[in-house]
Formats: structure tokens, C-alpha cells, sequence
């Protein structure tokens, strides 16, 4: 059986990220109730976990 290699991303780590997305925006909508606020800061997490992503290879 082969191992991962320590630069490939677990099961758990991408989890991790998706949920930390989820929360964050849902966060901002319930805090600001602003259509807006919410899509900014859905497109800065999402760019967020592109660069956590990117560095992580």
C-alpha cells in the first residue's frame, strides 16, 4: 500500500477548509444582513482558500 505524500491534502484538511468558508460567509450575512457584504466576502474566501491551496502543493 502506498503512503500520501506530506504535500497532499487529507480528507480532513479539505474539510476543514469548505467548513471554514461556510462559516465565515454565513457569518457575515447573519452579522450584516447585507446581500453585498455577504458576496465580497464569499469571492475574499474563496480566494482565501485558493492561495492556502496553492501555497499548500
Amino acid at each position: 500500500m502506498k503512503r500520501a505524500r506530506a504535500s497532499q491534502w487529507s480528507a480532513a484538511s479539505v474539510v476543514i477548509v469548505v467548513n471554514g468558508i461556510l462559516t465565515g460567509v454565513g457569518g457575515v450575512f447573519l452579522l450584516t444582513t447585507s446581500l453585498p457584504a455577504t458576496v465580497v466576502a464569499a469571492i475574499a474566501a474563496v480566494l482565501l482558500a485558493s492561495v492556502i491551496v496553492l501555497a499548500h502543493r
